[in-house]
């Protein structure tokens, strides 16, 4: 059986010596935290009064993991239908997580995401307004208004043949 050489032997007690000093001077520093960017909050399908959808909470750009997510709806702490996925790592080395909320929209609703995570010093909030445009009765009034014209016009037009061809 062969001794290693002793340089090796030095240079693996240092490396020990250093991780050993290292490991005790980065002990009591407080970890660097980089907060979220502001959450983006959005439906996953079109929004239709009275049908079931998904509202989505996306959360980016924050270390360490992970964001507390919570919900409300017009004011009101909502946990029935929220999820939140497992934090996933972003390339430069911060995290993207992703919350959602079952719900159904009903008009005037009002739906906040509050995310909370060390590098932040209160909640961020983003708020959701359900606000579905009914169908207005502008497009059916010029419709009506252009078909009456196009029928007078007929109208019109075949009078003054009709005319025309009694005077020869």
């Amino acid at each position: 059986m062969k001794k290693a050489p002793t340089a090796k032997l030095w240079d693996l007690q240092t490396c020990k010596t250093n991780l050993d000093i290292a490991r005790k001077a980065l002990k009591d520093m407080p970890p660097e935290t980089v907060a979220p960017t502001s959450p983006m909050i959005y439906p996953r399908n079109e929004v239709q009064l009275s049908q079931q959808n998904t509202l989505i909470c996306f959360v980016t750009g924050f270390y360490p993991a992970p964001v507390n997510v919570s919900w409300t709806r017009n004011g009101e702490h909502v946990t029935q239908g929220t999820s939140i996925n497992v934090p996933y790592p972003n390339k430069e080395g911060t995290f993207t997580q992703i919350s959602r909320l079952a719900f159904v929209p009903q008009q005037g609703d009002i739906y906040s995401c509050r995310v909370q995570h060390p590098a932040l010093s209160g909640l961020d909030t983003r708020m959701w307004t359900v606000e579905v445009q009914q169908p207005g009765v502008g497009p059916a009034v010029f419709c009506g208004l252009g078909l009456t014209l196009g029928l007078l016009g007929v109208a019109a037009g075949t009078f003054f043949l009709i005319k025309g061809n009694e005077c020869r």
